[in-house]
């Protein structure tokens, strides 16, 4: 899957407000998005809050709970 398809998704609205962690095109993109807002942050450590979200988060992972646990984590 493309970013163009990942962009159509969020239009569309198809599954837009959870995250799959199964899909490694979406776990790329939600690693783009910290990466501008915690330059300063290791690709390692953002990989590593990433992974414990999907464990801590059950699927169906709502796309605001997944985000407030990895920004809660890179906080820490």
């Amino acid at each position: 899957m493309s970013w163009d398809d990942v962009d159509n998704k969020v239009k569309k609205k198809i599954d837009a407000e959870f995250v799959s962690c199964n899909e490694e095109y979406e776990l790329r993109y939600i690693f783009q998005i910290i990466k501008e807002e915690y330059p300063y942050l290791s690709d390692s450590t953002i990989w590593a809050a990433l992974r414990h979200c999907c464990r801590e988060i059950p699927a169906p992972r709502p796309r605001h709970r997944y985000m407030q646990c990895v920004r809660i984590t890179l906080g820490k």
